[in-house]
């Protein structure tokens, strides 16, 4: 009997999400406007660092590896598309890698390659998409125990941006 009783609980627990470490309890607020006919979200990827690469058409993109010294914020705004409809998906995110030792962080303009912030477009635009990196703009970040509060305003020349200003905060 006892083993009739342990099967539905071990099919319960298979159904959580254990394979992710960085999806924990974190709360986020984001103060900035987000476009209206989209969603935002933040997260922080805790112990990861950004390795910015190019491909062989000579376009940025980024991977994420493992790093206790580092953590990876991600921005992404994505845009509501009509079910059904093909190619109307449109996301911007921006990405950013920081210091955990660091506790307050002030970048201007070249500074923000520090950080190795990309801005990245995926949309079906012709030209227009693809990751770009940031070279305008100022961070100001603040990072305590309990959380991580920025206030990002930037400008990428390369392609045209729904946003521009980001402030935000995950408690971690």
């Amino acid at each position: 009997m006892r083993k009739l009783l342990l099967i539905p609980v071990l099919l319960t627990m298979s159904f959580c999400d254990t394979a992710n470490p960085n999806k924990s309890n974190m709360t986020t607020v984001i103060a900035s406007e987000c476009p209206s006919d989209g969603k935002c979200t933040i997260q922080l990827l805790k112990n990861k660092s950004m390795d910015k690469k190019i491909d062989g058409i000579g376009k940025l993109y980024y991977q994420l590896a493992d790093n206790d010294k580092k953590s990876v914020v991600i921005y992404e705004y994505n845009r509501n598309t009509e079910e059904g409809l093909q190619d109307g998906q449109h996301k911007e995110e921006i990405v950013f890698e920081i210091d955990n030792g660091v506790f307050d962080l002030k970048l201007k303009d070249a500074q923000l390659e520090n950080v190795k912030m990309l801005f990245g477009r995926h949309c079906f635009c012709r030209g227009q998409a693809g990751f770009f990196a940031v070279s305008k703009g100022t961070l100001n970040l603040s990072q305590k125990e309990s959380h991580v509060t920025f206030d990002l305003d930037f400008k990428v020349d390369e392609v045209p941006q729904l946003y521009t200003k980001v402030n935000a905060t995950v408690v971690k």
